[in-house]
């Protein structure tokens, strides 16, 4: 991935059909698969897949569940531990998209390893999340329910 593919994603409509952002998203998987991406490189993907995780919930569907566990996947290897930025990123790519495995695979990571700030924004992730982090509209749900 190069700056030039991270702004022609950045630039795609707010909006896109599912299969349309599928279609994107496959693409940059695509590309996590061809050589080890440096820390420039991931970065430029972790906003890339941010971008298109966006446009995904825009859609108002749930992915299936194995392009889940792929961007799952994705997600942790362009995840950069020691970079707050890098975290909130990914917690907000796991929230849009429904990625469990990533969520569960940020908790088990030891806190002791990590800063005190990515280890308590990982925390809080967890507890607002609960059990509905692979359900990206679960919120929504409850909260049109308690308006009822």
């Amino acid at each position: 991935m190069d700056q030039d593919e991270l702004q022609r994603i950045t630039t795609l409509p707010d909006y896109l059909p599912s299969p349309q952002v599928e279609k994107e998203l496959a693409s940059l998987l695509r590309s996590f698969r061809n050589g080890v991406p440096d820390p420039a490189e991931k970065w430029m993907m972790m906003q890339a897949l941010s971008q298109l995780a966006d446009r995904q919930w825009q859609t108002y569907e749930i992915l299936p569940h194995a392009a889940r566990k792929r961007l799952s996947a994705f997600a942790i290897g362009v995840w950069d531990r020691g970079d707050l930025g890098s975290t909130a990123l990914m917690l907000a790519i796991i929230r849009s998209l429904g990625l469990a495995d990533a969520l569960a695979y940020a908790v088990s990571v030891d806190p002791a390893t990590l800063e005190s700030a990515i280890a308590a924004r990982i925390r809080h992730a967890y507890a607002a999340f609960g059990d509905t982090v692979d359900n990206p509209y679960a919120l929504i749900k409850q909260r049109q329910q308690q308006q009822r």
